[in-house]
Order: C-alpha cells, then sequence, then structure tokens
C-alpha cells in the first residue's frame, strides 16, 4: 500500500531532493511551499505523514502544527534549524512526532519516517502483512477480503472500498465528498449523496448494533470516521 508524505518547505532546492529520495523509496509524494499551501493539501489529500519545516512564509510550521492537530493525529516530522532547541521543545510540545535538524542527511530522514510510519501502524492495527485491524473486523486490501470474528463478510466493491479507506486511517473524519473521490473509478462515479446509502449497508454488516454505530462513526457537519482500535480493542472484540 502506497503511503503518502507531505513535504512542507520554502527552500525549492530540499524540497526537490527529498521528493526524489521518497519517491525512489517508494512514497507518494504531495508538495507546499508555506503555510497555508501546507494547509490546503491537508485538507484535501489523504496523508500518512507530514514533514514540516519551521520557518515558513505566510504561516509558521508552529501555527500549521497547531491546526493540523485540531482535527487529525496524522504523524508530523518537524524541520529546524542547528542548534534552535526551543523550537523543538515548542514542537514536540504542539504534537510533533519527532524532529530533525538541518543540514540532516537523507537517510537519517528516510529512517525516521520509516520509524513512524511503523509506529503508527502498529498503533492503527495494522499488521506487517498490510492486515488492517479493528474491533472484530480483519481486513486484507490485498486478498480483497473481510472478516468478522473470522466468519468471512460479503461486501460489494464499494462497500469494501469505503471500508478500507475509512480502516486505513482510523480517527481521521473524512467527508461524502473525500469516500467519493476516493473509492470512485474510471467512468464509475459514485455520487456524493449515495454515500450515506453506502455507509448504512455497510453498517449492518460489520456492526454490532447498526442503530448504534461504533466502528463507523458519523461525524456531525462532516461525514464519517473508524474508530480508533486503541480505544476499542477491549470493547468490541465480540461487537
Amino acid at each position: 500500500m502506497e503511503e503518502t508524505v507531505l513535504l512542507v518547505d520554502d527552500d525549492a532546492a530540499l524540497l526537490e531532493v527529498m521528493s526524489i529520495v521518497l519517491s525512489s523509496e517508494g512514497y507518494r509524494v504531495v508538495t507546499a511551499a508555506d503555510g497555508v499551501e501546507a494547509l490546503r493539501e491537508i485538507g484535501r489529500e489523504g496523508l500518512d505523514l507530514v514533514v514540516l519545516d519551521v520557518m515558513l512564509p505566510r504561516l509558521s510550521g508552529f501555527e500549521v502544527l497547531k491546526k493540523i492537530r485540531q482535527k487529525s493525529n496524522v504523524p508530523v516530522v518537524m524541520l529546524t534549524a542547528k542548534g534552535q532547541s526551543v523550537d523543538k521543545v515548542v514542537g514536540l510540545e504542539l504534537g510533533a512526532d519527532d524532529y530533525i535538524t538541518k543540514p540532516f542527511d537523507t537517510k537519517e530522514l528516510l529512517a525516521r519516517i520509516r520509524a513512524i510510519l511503523r509506529r503508527f501502524a502498529r498503533q492503527e492495527g495494522r499488521s506487517e502483512d498490510g492486515v488492517l485491524r479493528l474491533g472484530p473486523l480483519e481486513l486484507d486490501p490485498g486478498g480483497y477480503t473481510v472478516t468478522k470474528n473470522g466468519e468471512p463478510l460479503e461486501l460489494t466493491p464499494t462497500e469494501f472500498k469505503i471500508l478500507a479507506l475509512l480502516m486505513r486511517r482510523p480517527g481521521r473524519a473524512f467527508t461524502r465528498t473525500q469516500i467519493s473521490e476516493a473509492v470512485s473509478t474510471g467512468s464509475h462515479y459514485l455520487a456524493s449523496r449515495y454515500i450515506d446509502v453506502h455507509i448504512s449497508r455497510l453498517r449492518a454488516k460489520v456492526e454490532r448494533d447498526p442503530k448504534e454505530p461504533y466502528i463507523i462513526q458519523t461525524v456531525p457537519s462532516v461525514g464519517y470516521r473508524a474508530a480508533r482500535p486503541a480505544a476499542n480493542a477491549s470493547s468490541t472484540r465480540n461487537a
């Protein structure tokens, strides 16, 4: 499963180098040159990790990090200037997951990114083989299978895609439009107004009580999200 990394830095040369290195390692790379552009990308991209410079035009890295943490737990690696220990402390207090000091070796950056993504994969219920786990559910993107308490579930292709999208990023809220765009393919476009119908049918298959859903949660005025595995491990094992 291709992982998406957002790189945010106003140094065009460094941005290009980091993009080439990460792309060569199989990551999908999105870039932004200032804080405002970064927030725009964060709002529309399904991101797995953000590499964020502290010193940015228009909106500082700290301000961007604050806004990220208001709505997302996506891991963030801060880039700080050499010797700026205060920046490191502030960044960690605001919710950064790691920091790296400029100038840095790209191998070190790669190592930090891999370590954080592995840690978050474990926290989100992803195994080394890519299987997603959430309460009683196990979803195998490669094998295109879903089980509940070990028993196979029969999902339509659209239901499978929606469930996989939500389970890949538990706790993150997706709008109906984002879900629609993510699961639509080729000439088959799923209008966002039909998302509620598919969610209702999906809940009937995966929830213990579809009238009080836990696995697929409604986010008022936004859309839907999957529950976090850490929070539901004991309470929904037999859902």
